[in-house]
């Protein structure tokens, strides 16, 4: 069973979160901010990383990533339509959000990942990629078990937002309605705020089933 520890992050709090299996070893999802913090978190808890896993290229998503790659050695897996995110303070919004200080271009490994792809670390920490564009052209969400990390294409209650460059209203449709017809439930790790679930989102909320966006 792994270990899911959340650090909200950076000014607009987008959650990072530190995943473990039982030999301690771990995977940094989202390091949107406050390298340090997420560091620190990391010894505290005496967990190896493996890896860096960003569910998409908005700044407040990946702009810790550079500084803690540079203290673990460890590669970044991103979709390739949003990589060049990771390289432009321009197209990650870093300068129309105001966050351009933030901006901090990786420079080391960088893996592609693509809809299918298995991401096996270890025996416990394995996860399947979902590719759901709709807020990025190269979201993606993280799936292990009745675990799903759904960056910003689901919220408890909500959906990302589809207006910033590159966010297409029908393929978030799309890809929430893919969510929403995954077999059985899953815990939901959000890009923001709390955790759900998908059974809840199926039954409470209003963006899973096609009669959204009509």
């Amino acid at each position: 069973m792994l270990n899911v520890k959340t650090l909200p992050v950076g000014e607009l709090e987008a959650n990072c979160f530190i995943v473990s299996d039982s030999e301690q070893n771990a995977v940094i999802i989202d390091p949107g901010a406050e390298a340090g913090y997420i560091l620190d978190t990391l010894r505290q808890n005496a967990v190896k990383p493996l890896a860096i896993l960003l569910t998409h290229g908005h700044i407040d998503h990946f702009g810790a990533a550079a500084e803690v790659q540079r203290q673990t050695g460890v590669p970044i897996y991103v979709h390739p339509l949003d990589e060049p995110m990771l390289h432009s303070a321009r197209v990650c919004l870093a300068d129309s959000l105001g966050m351009a200080d933030l901006f901090d271009e990786p420079e080391g490994e960088i893996r592609p990942i693509a809809e299918g792809d298995v991401l096996k670390f270890t025996e416990e920490l394995t996860f399947t990629v979902l590719h759901t564009p709709g807020h990025t052209p190269g979201g993606c969400c993280f799936r292990h078990e009745d675990i799903l990390f759904s960056g910003d294409t689901l919220f408890r209650d909500g959906v990302g937002r589809v207006d910033f460059p590159g966010g297409n209203i029908r393929d978030m449709r799309a890809s929430l309605y893919r969510l929403g017809a995954l077999e059985g439930d899953c815990t939901v790790y959000c890009g923001h705020y709390g955790s759900t679930t998908l059974e809840h989102e199926r039954t409470c909320g209003h963006y899973l089933t096609p009669r959204t966006f009509t």
